[in-house]
């Protein structure tokens, strides 16, 4: 593989492209979110009720930008911040109904975005793709 290419794959190209059409079918579908607050909710949905830092290890962004997503997600009332009971200094991050209710119709949208993305990728080519990448995540890591 020329160097040229491994830089376009390391670099972000297909990450890249991937975000634009899951923006591009959001908005085809009527959802007004960004992939980014997409992840935000995503976590929400398997764990409702944690604290910022959780979502920002989660979702590998820092604590700054994880506050603008979740001011944006709390003006347009899809998340509130509690007061966490046992440390007062914390907020936990909670779904309103209308973060709740969302679920399902940006979840479909996703997920059919992501089959059209990997048709035609046997189980076996995902599966490498899968393993590839986490070992560029480990040696990022130990770096």
């Amino acid at each position: 593989m020329s160097l040229e290419d491994r830089y376009n794959l390391l670099t972000g190209r297909l990450f890249m492209y991937t975000n634009r059409f899951l923006t591009q079918k959001f908005k085809q579908n009527t959802i007004n979110l960004t992939k980014e607050q997409w992840t935000i909710l995503v976590q929400l949905w398997k764990e409702d009720g944690v604290s910022q830092q959780v979502i920002a290890d989660e979702t590998g962004r820092d604590k700054p930008s994880i506050t603008r997503l979740l001011d944006n997600l709390e003006r347009d009332g899809y998340i509130e911040r509690r007061p966490d009971a046992k440390d007062r200094r914390l907020n936990l991050i909670f779904l309103t109904p209308k973060g709740v209710k969302t679920e399902e119709k940006v979840m479909k949208v996703a997920n059919r975005a992501l089959d059209d993305i990997t048709t035609g990728l046997t189980e076996m080519e995902m599966t490498t793709v899968k393993n590839v990448f986490e070992k560029i995540y480990k040696n990022i890591g130990t770096s």
